[in-house]
């Protein structure tokens, strides 16, 4: 199964790939007939495997394509242009996890939805508030290939705004006395610019709730509070999935809480 001269050294170096970046490794445009030939060549020879219409995974010389394991986080990031890894996915890739997440979770331009790819659910999510393209997102090298990924202050604030992506209120919070035991200190001011861009009054009500509680674990000092207090509700909202019956209140900042939040009967 012989590779061509100037695609080899290119399925070494990258073990998923999209077709553009595949072109421009052999100098064509991502549009010429010759581009989909020599993919074509190399799903028969073997040496890529398809995983998703327009993604390829490098196959390693003597291993059989179907049972190559790829690396999900990389994969996603491939479908669509500028994806970014988010919410619980983000938190994974960060090193935070409390469940492995069963889909991968990105921030892209284009339809938000489930997309299937091979053995590996992804869902796409429209970029939130006011953020520009590159605000809050870093990156995070994957076998050698760099995937963008939201910096874990933007990810906080995104999953209170979505905590449905992060397993629901308690596995948010699960996840959070995590990262509240890793030594390098949050940037809370960061924390409250993308509170404020992200522009919903009951998800900084919420994070507002969550940097009291935890200030002096984590510095967070009081013009901050103002600063997430006057972006919290004027009046009394339900929070977190928080139900009539359910709820308790987060004394100062108009949001009415899971009971099991506000008294960590997670923590039994």
């Amino acid at each position: 199964m012989a590779r061509h001269p100037s695609s080899s050294a290119f399925f070494s170096a990258t073990p998923v790939f999209g077709r553009t970046e595949f072109a421009r490794a052999v100098g064509r445009h991502p549009g010429d007939r010759a581009v989909t030939e020599l993919l074509k060549y190399h799903l028969r020879a073997g040496n890529i495997r398809r995983i998703a219409r327009g993604v390829f995974s490098s196959v390693p010389k003597g291993t059989v394509p179907a049972t190559g394991i790829v690396d999900r986080f990389l994969a996603a990031s491939r479908l669509r242009l500028g994806a970014v890894i988010a919410y619980g996915s983000a938190l994974e890739l960060h090193g935070y996890p409390i469940t492995r997440g069963k889909e991968v979770q990105l921030i892209a331009s284009g339809e938000p939805g489930l997309v299937e790819m091979v053995d590996l659910p992804c869902r796409f999510v429209r970029p939130p508030g006011r953020y520009s393209p590159s605000e809050g997102v870093s990156t995070i090298e994957r076998q050698g290939v760099t995937v963008s990924v939201t910096t874990l202050e933007r990810t906080v604030v995104d999953l209170f705004d979505r905590y449905d992506l992060a397993g629901g209120a308690e596995e948010l919070f699960r996840s959070l006395d995590l990262v509240m035991e890793r030594e390098e200190p949050f940037d809370i001011d960061a924390l409250v610019g993308f509170a404020k861009r992200l522009s919903n009054a009951t998800a900084a009500g919420a994070l507002g709730y969550w940097l009291d509680r935890e200030r002096h674990l984590l510095g967070v000092m009081d013009a901050a509070l103002e600063d997430l207090r006057s972006l919290a509700p004027r009046h009394t909202r339900y929070a977190l999935g928080a139900t009539p019956g359910h709820g308790r209140a987060a004394t100062g900042w108009n949001v009415i809480l899971p009971t099991n939040i506000i008294g960590r009967y997670f923590d039994d």
